[in-house]
């Protein structure tokens, strides 16, 4: 298709164009990107073209860049189930001795166009991040739980040391209620073993539904010590139409973590500090907001958030986030941050809505 440009009534095609600073062809800005770019002709079944940073990613290859050898490598699911989910979805592949990232697009008259990104060394810092940020995770939670367990093992001890002093005083009534006393403590033991026991790095989200009330009220049991002792206030405000989720309560528990951990370390020395947590339902989905009086973030800051290793905390890792967003995009949720320098951060998780297990 041919367009006029009728302000400078200059000819611009698919190929090639007039600039202000003389002829260019579009081929030749595709020739010099770090993205690899190739496109198919599925009717005549032929390589119409690609640029050089596609041919620097197959190198080491013995197969031509023919359309064949094309299809088979990067389209060979694109005819199985789906084909409008097949296109536009980002995938990725092990290629020789690299991980490359690709999405197909499906375009008018036949044509496909196939983008690659060389995500090798991005993959290999991820994989550190994930370990790292284990690491990071479990001595948070390490700290709530020492918090934790003491109280619930001194109270199991100390019942168990007066029923064994009176056994044979007390009355059958009053032995059944210091027992019951000792297994509604062990029970607290038990969730905070459990959570240990899950805490670990995935990559099969186990998607189930999520009653958030239940979920919040672990989770404050959880980190309510760690917070109280630093003098932080958390505020639980949950909409009764925005009450389910579907996720994995692992992830999300380490999310949340994650989260809490950030607003925590932004909260020192500020009056009055309040993490906030609220939610609402938007569409199909729930917006799970996380909203702290803290520092804030510098505009500068803002853009690199997301990026493993990148932080601004002498003691950090820059870990925490970049997790986060990954573990979210698996179970179909986003992460977005708004921030304020000295107002405050609001982090907001959007995750799909669940139902009533019984429902």
């Amino acid at each position: 298709m041919v367009m006029v440009n009728q302000a400078e009534e200059k000819i611009v095609c698919p190929v090639s164009g007039t600039f202000p600073h003389g002829p260019c062809t579009y081929a030749e800005i595709l020739e010099h990107l770090d993205l690899g770019i190739i496109v198919l002709d599925t009717n005549n079944e032929e390589v119409i073209f690609h640029n050089m940073a596609f041919e620097t990613m197959l190198e080491g290859s013995d197969e031509p860049i023919d359309y064949n050898s094309i299809s088979t490598l990067f389209l060979q699911d694109m005819g199985k189930g789906n084909v409008s989910d097949a296109f536009g979805k980002a995938q990725a592949l092990h290629y020789k001795n690299k991980l490359l990232g690709y999405t197909a697009y499906f375009m008018s008259h036949g044509f496909i166009v196939i983008l690659i990104r060389d995500i090798t060394e991005s993959a290999r810092l991820e994989s550190i991040a994930e370990a790292v940020n284990a690491m990071e995770n479990i001595t948070y939670i390490f700290s709530g739980i020492r918090h934790e367990l003491g109280n619930p093992i001194n109270s199991i001890k100390m019942t168990l040391s007066v029923l064994k002093k009176n056994l044979g005083r007390y009355s059958r009534n009053t032995v059944h209620q210091y027992v019951d006393r000792t297994l509604a403590e062990i029970t607290r033991v038990e969730y905070l073993l459990k959570s240990l026991k899950s805490f670990s790095m995935f990559e099969n989200p186990s998607i189930q539904n999520i009653d958030l009330s239940e979920f919040m009220d672990l989770f404050q049991a959880l980190v309510g010590k760690d917070l109280e002792k630093n003098g932080i206030t958390i505020e639980v405000i949950l909409s009764l139409n925005a009450q389910w989720v579907r996720a994995d309560p692992r992830a999300l528990q380490q999310v949340m973590l994650n989260l809490i951990a950030n607003a925590a370390d932004s909260l020192e020395g500020r009056e009055d500090p309040t993490i906030t947590i609220t939610t609402q339902k938007k569409n199909n989905f729930i917006w799970l907001c996380v909203e702290d009086n803290g520092v804030g973030i510098p505009a500068d800051d803002q853009k690199n958030l997301f990026k493993p290793f990148y932080t601004t905390k002498s003691n950090g890792t820059g870990l925490g986030l970049a997790i986060a967003k990954k573990m979210l995009a698996k179970m179909n949720s986003r992460i977005g941050i708004e921030s304020r320098e000295e107002v405050g951060t609001k982090v907001t998780i959007s995750i799909p809505e669940g139902r009533r297990k019984d429902a």
